[in-house]
């Protein structure tokens, strides 16, 4: 077997090393191990080795958005505006890397924050009237993406810092901070140690069961990039092409932002090497089903494919809502490369005789394209 060389992804901006190992990868393919983990194994390694990590990265980058924001609004100058910047595009950034690891209680901070996408004409009146102000507790202005808006929009620090928008910055930021600091606390506890004990029949009577919730994130993750960050922009469903409507257009971090969201199911279907998801695909043979080593590798090139595509996206520019406005087939190819991706985890669930009907019926009534077949 020819000697694959080991590629660790960068996958926050200045530098910052992912807790991860990528994807082996050589001229016959990827390499993936023949021994086979247990299901506890793998849930161990996921909660030890890929969610911990990386709920620990978006608490400690909300933090460290929380304290640049505070610092922008007490002393708005240009560099504490860049530094307010720059720790939104980390604390975001982080966010979308761990979403696969919001199940359990994290998930209910997921649906408060990760709102989007945001009403830039309510958000912009409301912050500058008293008498809208009771408009900022809505959904549709709060949020990773609310945050960016107040952050990037304005192009003068002063407009930035306006008494009103300095108010709800810092209400935002200080409301990621603390719901990431309690979702991390609410999993860290009865939550994770159930996960790694699942089979002692409280609450889950087998592995499985446990495994079934971890594995329907991972489908749930990939439908809302297919369905709200592919397929809106690009008018995929109904035309035509809303390049504006791109999640994160304004910080120019829509691209890391889609790059980092594949790191992070990479990491949820692989990130623990011989004992991961991928691994038991390859190799578990169940009482129905039998292991399946080419769908395992076909997996890992799927997402080698789509991480090539969104390293094309934006040409020099590196920003999507020029790309989509000037080649709007690219952002729709995008589209049927997850879709390949979603029928093959489809698959990859019944090969390992997992129960995802439930998080598929949760994804499936809003959804506004068919689930595959």
């Amino acid at each position: 077997m020819k000697r694959c060389n080991m590629n660790v992804e960068n996958w926050i901006r200045g530098g910052v090393l992912c807790a991860m190992v990528a994807l082996v990868g050589c001229d016959s393919g990827p390499v993936i191990s023949t021994v086979q983990p247990t299901e506890s194994e793998v849930l161990a390694a996921w909660v030890n080795q890929s969610a911990m990590p990386s709920l620990n990265r978006v608490v400690a980058t909300a933090e460290q958005m929380n304290g640049a924001i505070e610092r922008l609004c007490e002393s708005p100058t240009s560099e504490t505006l860049q530094q307010a910047q720059s720790a939104w595009v980390e604390a975001y950034l982080a966010w979308r890397h761990a979403e696969p690891f919001l199940v359990g209680p994290a998930a209910a901070m997921d649906r408060q924050i990760g709102n989007g996408p945001v009403n830039r004409i309510v958000l912009d009146a409301a912050v500058d009237s008293e008498e809208l102000a009771y408009m900022l507790k809505d959904s549709d202005v709060r949020g990773y993406a609310a945050l960016e808006h107040l952050l990037f929009a304005p192009q003068q620090v002063a407009a930035v810092t306006t008494p009103g928008r300095s108010a709800h910055l810092v209400d935002l930021s200080a409301e990621i901070y603390t719901l990431s600091v309690r979702a991390k606390e609410q999993v860290e506890g009865d939550f994770y140690r159930d996960v790694i004990a699942a089979g002692n029949g409280d609450p889950y009577l087998v592995p499985a069961e446990a495994l079934s919730l971890v594995f329907g994130e991972v489908l749930n993750v990939t439908e809302r990039i297919m369905r709200n960050r592919i397929g809106e922009p690009s008018g995929y469903f109904r035309g035509p092409t809303q390049p504006l409507s791109v999640e994160a257009w304004e910080s120019g971090a829509a691209q890391e932002g889609l790059r980092t969201a594949v790191a992070g199911l990479r990491l949820a279907l692989w990130g623990a090497g011989e004992a991961s998801i991928i691994t038991l695909v390859a190799t578990k043979d169940g009482l129905v089903e039998a292991s399946n080593p080419q769908l395992a590798a076909d997996l890992v090139k799927q997402l080698n494919r789509i991480q090539k595509t969104i390293e094309g996206l934006g040409g020099a520019s590196l920003r999507l809502e020029v790309e989509l406005a000037e080649h709007p087939n690219t952002f729709q190819r995008l589209y049927k490369q997850f879709q390949t991706l979603q029928n093959q985890l489809i698959e990859a669930s019944l090969v390992l005789e997992l129960d995802v009907h439930q998080g598929l019926l949760l994804i499936a009534p809003d959804a506004k394209a068919p689930l595959p077949k």
